[in-house]
Parts: structure tokens; C-alpha cells; sequence
């Protein structure tokens, strides 16, 4: 008895928990152990293959690693801005910005933030703001290209 009760605790947790994901997609896709989620609300976050969650399902959306710098992945907020998070599913940057540029496209070692304001700035390799958002892209280049 103690057995099957058991058994159906564990069936019915394991259900419920997959449950609460619209979609699973294919491991290693992203990072490797890990399938991205979207919840039912229309949320992205990542599992491992234990399925517990490595990043939570906050984000509206999550870009690929590599495509921005080689250890970051874009991350976009419901709220229509962006962050970065690295391979280990932390957020680096958070998801306040605007828009976010290609490291090294602005100069060596470091990505333009745009803020909310309209404001440009700059993040190093480790995703912390270097510069704040407080200047015209113009002011920006003659100060910091």
C-alpha cells in the first residue's frame, strides 16, 4: 500500500510539475543539459533533464547563446526590455534596457546599452555597466571610440 500510495505521489508531482509547461523543446538546443520551457502564460525559462528549473520562465523571450557575446544569451522582460544571462543560468545584466549591441561592435571588450530614456552607455565582458546610460550616442563615441 505504502508502495503504490507512494508511487502515485510521485507520478502525480511529476505530472503536475511538467504540466505547468506549454511546450518543451529539445534539449541542448541552447546549452548543453538544458531544453528551453514556455509556460502557458507565454514565458520562456530553461530545465535541466532533471527538469527542475535553471532559469526561471520569466522572460518574454530568450535568444541563443553566442549571438551577442559567447557566454551570453539576450533575454527580453514582459516589460519589452532586455538583460543578458551566462551559461550557468544567472542574470548578468539586468533586463532594463532597451536594447543591447554586439560586444566588441562599438569597441573592444564592451556592448552599447540603450536605456529606456534613450540614453547609450556601456557594459563590459562581464555584463556590469561600465558606463551608465547617460550620454547621446554621439557623446558616447567621442568620448569612448
Amino acid at each position: 500500500m505504502k508502495i503504490i500510495f507512494l508511487s502515485s505521489l510521485f507520478l502525480f508531482l511529476s505530472i503536475k510539475t511538467f504540466s505547468q509547461y506549454q511546450k518543451v523543446y529539445r534539449f541542448d538546443e541552447y546549452q548543453k543539459n538544458w531544453a528551453l520551457v514556455k509556460t502557458k502564460s507565454g514565458t520562456f525559462g530553461f530545465i535541466d533533464k532533471n527538469k527542475k528549473a535553471v532559469v526561471a520562465p520569466i522572460y518574454f523571450k530568450i535568444e541563443k547563446f553566442g549571438i551577442i557575446h559567447p557566454d551570453f544569451a539576450l533575454v527580453k522582460s514582459i516589460a519589452d526590455t532586455y538583460g543578458l544571462i551566462n551559461r550557468e543560468g544567472k542574470e548578468v545584466t539586468p533586463a532594463i534596457y532597451e536594447k543591447i549591441g554586439k560586444f566588441g561592435d562599438f569597441t573592444k571588450g564592451f556592448a552599447v546599452v540603450e536605456s529606456t530614456t534613450n540614453h547609450f552607455g556601456l557594459i563590459d565582458e562581464n555584463g556590469k555597466e561600465s558606463v551608465p546610460p547617460n550620454y547621446s550616442l554621439e557623446e558616447l563615441k567621442m568620448k569612448f571610440q
